[in-house]
């Protein structure tokens, strides 16, 4: 497609109000969504003082994309999603509610956390689906290339900046009362787009033979995406990369209160301090790509990606001994050393924050240009439960390990991880340089 095309389609994109209403909805609840998630793994630290607290909140926001999402996906398929829509925006807000009442009780934390996530997996297929049917089939390439850089873009800033920023300076209170906002605003959004009504006549026992057949046809797909990537290895090894770096933001973003607190030793409530120049480092990372992608390739960007993120992580454990070593005996903190280790620490999370932009993005890019059109789907699902089932498994060590032996043997293990993967897909990505550039040439 000619740039000018591109361009003319997307000002017509833009004139579509449906359009732009679900997409202003889509940023809004999205961003709130993944603040709410932050906000309470700094608070259930505060707590708790727990690692194993915030690994477990986090635990409980992927544990219900692995209990619910085929569900989800057949319930959306069966109702007016606009109603879904609307819903689910609607039920976020109201779980914030008890955190206004309860903000202190670590079961209201934790059952609020969980419930937003749940919703949330019922808002992503209905949104999705709705799409096409207000978007023109030529427009579409357009509508989800938006919606999938706002949808990293809300993680950014939902995670990473807006409820560090705001807990850290206003408290949660105002974060709550925002949050709760924008799922408000989201939800009136939703209801101005055109409905989308359900099937008629679908009885309880046809309704019960459509879930049977999707959990059927899920298996099917799967096995068959599973038989095409043994023969497809840089396919593959995408797919691994993009799940091991999902899996290590989750693992940062679970110790990170810990991290402050013990390395720093300063409240939770900083982790600012580190999560923010991680989110720096992700833009900074998506520019430079940008500027030099015509003339890097891919899989030579995401082996630079995993050895900064072996170095950053190596880092991260090695300032817990030197923070050991150079704190004042006595001294409720680091005392004069804490604005150089701050510096430190704040310079390792924007490496950090880089090579998480410079494995996934070509990875997913590879991913879109290296899979046949009618298997795409398929593996993609095949990615989504493959990020939420790695994640599970280092959700459940960390906090533990991390409570009995401190956060640096933790990041160790991340590390030789990351080195182990890095060796070992070495030689499918020197197959692979001759893939196509990170940008269209």
């Amino acid at each position: 497609m000619a740039d000018a095309d591109l361009a003319a389609e997307d000002r017509g994109l833009l004139q579509n109000r449906a359009f732009l209403a679900i997409w202003a909805a889509q940023i809004l609840s999205q961003t709130a969504a993944n603040a709410v998630t932050s906000a309470l793994i700094i608070l259930v630290a505060e707590l708790t003082h727990s690692n194993t607290s915030s690994s477990l909140l986090i635990l409980l926001a992927v544990l219900p994309a692995v209990l619910f999402g085929v569900a989800g996906g057949v319930l959306v398929d069966r109702v007016d999603r606009r109603l879904v829509l609307v819903i689910t925006n609607t039920l976020r807000a109201a779980t914030i509610i008890p955190l206004l009442l309860f903000g202190t009780s670590t079961t209201v934390v934790y059952l609020v956390n969980f419930l937003v996530a749940t919703v949330t997996i019922f808002f992503v297929p209905a949104e999705a689906a709705t799409i096409p049917a207000i978007v023109r089939k030529r427009e579409l390439m357009v509508a989800n290339s938006l919606f999938t850089f706002t949808f990293n873009g809300a993680f950014l800033v939902g995670f990473i900046i807006l409820a560090p920023v705001i807990v850290s300076l206003y408290g949660y209170e105002l974060l709550w009362v925002v949050i709760a906002f924008m799922f408000s605003i989201a939800s009136l959004l939703c209801s101005t787009l055109p409905p989308a009504p359900s099937r008629e006549g679908l009885s309880p026992h046809a309704a019960a033979e459509v879930a049977g057949r999707a959990v059927a046809e899920t298996r099917a797909g799967l096995g068959e995406a599973f038989r095409y990537l043994r023969s497809a290895p840089l396919v593959t090894w995408s797919l691994l990369y993009i799940a091991l770096t999902y899996t290590l933001v989750a693992m940062a973003g679970a110790l990170a209160p810990g991290f402050v607190r013990e390395v720093l030793r300063v409240g939770e409530r900083n982790v600012v301090i580190l999560v923010g120049p991680a989110g720096i480092g992700v833009i900074a990372g998506l520019a430079f790509l940008n500027l030099v992608g015509q003339r890097w390739r891919r899989p030579n960007a995401v082996g630079t990606g995993l050895v900064l993120a072996f170095a950053a992580l190596l880092g991260l454990a090695a300032a817990r001994p030197f923070a050991d070593l150079f704190a004042r005996v006595g001294s409720p903190g680091l005392g004069d050393a804490f604005p150089v280790f701050a510096a430190i620490i704040s310079v390792i999370a924007f490496v950090f924050g880089i090579s998480y932009a410079f494995v996934t993005v070509p990875a997913m890019t590879l991913l879109q240009e290296e899979l046949r059109d009618d298997i795409r789907g398929r593996v993609f699902g095949f990615l989504n439960m493959l990020v939420s089932v790695f994640s599970l498994a280092p959700l459940v060590l960390v906090g533990p390990v991390a409570d009995v032996w401190g956060v640096a043997p933790v990041f160790v293990a991340a590390a030789l991880v990351v080195g182990g993967v890095w060796i070992a897909g070495k030689s499918t990505r020197e197959r692979g340089t001759g893939a196509a550039k990170i940008t269209s040439e």
